[in-house]
């Protein structure tokens, strides 16, 4: 996948308004469906997790065989694999995203079916394999709520053939990739400060998968240090207004509730960038 430049993330990410929930589909920034360099360090952290920890990033149900056919076939020369569980492996090997399958039940409802997921944040495969989009959402407050109804439109009516892309942030104590719940990594609490703190971004894609009636659904995580992406002029405001605006359930869901005020003190701190001496054509006095 292409590099994300850290200067360009605060626009990107933090809107000038208040908080909500955004959809914002749009066409992708990117190529999505190619194999990653094989010496590709987050492909080869993928490889450790998925031979460590299978148990953990890697979900199946046999209702997934055709989803997975079909999304290999994205994929001109995935390998041949013993198993249609094999082969999820085996692509989750090669491509850098997590990804998810997703297939429509017979009340019309998609579930998701199987899943390789090596970068999770905080949340666990296993819990959600044979939820329904809206039983997955259950317990991200409100979102089902403001954003339930159009989420399931548009995947039923996603266009085949073509890929739909989506960014999602959240902030966190630490730059590891997979932070799923078993590792009990650090959390943010209220002593955060902006240089400790990471954005974590999901790049999210989704593929309708016709002939399966399934769906693809992609997540390229990439880590910043916070302190990165507030370089340019008004991140620091953009991002203050967000977390300022942000209602007390979501905040504590996304785990940044403990660290917000310390953060938001942190951010209305006036920062004056390095000032160039004045060209007025006199020259300085000695001293």
């Amino acid at each position: 996948m292409e590099p994300v430049p850290p200067e360009t993330l605060a626009e990107r990410l933090f809107p000038e308004g208040d908080f909500a929930f955004g959809f914002g589909m749009q066409r992708p920034r990117q190529e999505w469906f190619r194999w990653s360099p094989p010496d590709h360090e987050a492909l080869q952290e993928r490889g450790h997790w998925l031979s460590a920890d299978p148990h953990r990033h890697l979900a199946w149900t046999d209702d997934a065989a055709p989803v997975l056919r079909e999304a290999g076939a994205l994929f001109p020369d995935l390998p041949v694999t013993r198993s249609d569980a094999d082969a999820l492996k085996e692509l989750s090997r090669r491509w850098e995203p997590d990804l998810l399958l997703l297939r429509r039940d017979p009340s019309g409802q998609f579930r998701l079916v199987a899943g390789a997921v090596c970068f999770p944040s905080a949340w666990d495969l296993r819990e959600k394999v044979g939820k329904t989009v809206d039983a997955i959402h259950a317990g991200v407050p409100t979102l089902n709520d403001t954003l339930g109804t159009r989420i399931r439109a548009f995947l039923d009516r996603l266009p085949t053939g073509q890929t739909f892309e989506r960014d999602n942030w959240g902030l966190a104590a630490h730059g590891q990739r997979n932070a799923h719940p078993d590792r009990a990594l650090p959390r943010l609490t209220d002593d955060a400060t902006l240089e400790t703190t990471w954005l974590r971004l999901e790049h999210q894609a989704f593929r309708a998968l016709p002939d399966s009636g399934g769906l693809l659904f992609a997540i390229h995580l990439t880590v910043h240090p916070l302190a990165s992406i507030l370089r340019p002029a008004g991140a620091r405001d953009r991002l203050a207004r967000q977390l300022r605006s942000m209602p007390d359930p979501i905040a504590a869901y996304k785990g940044i509730l403990p660290a917000r005020d310390r953060l938001l003190r942190q951010l209305q701190t006036v920062v004056h960038p390095p000032q160039s001496p004045q060209r007025s054509g006199i020259s300085p006095r000695r001293a």
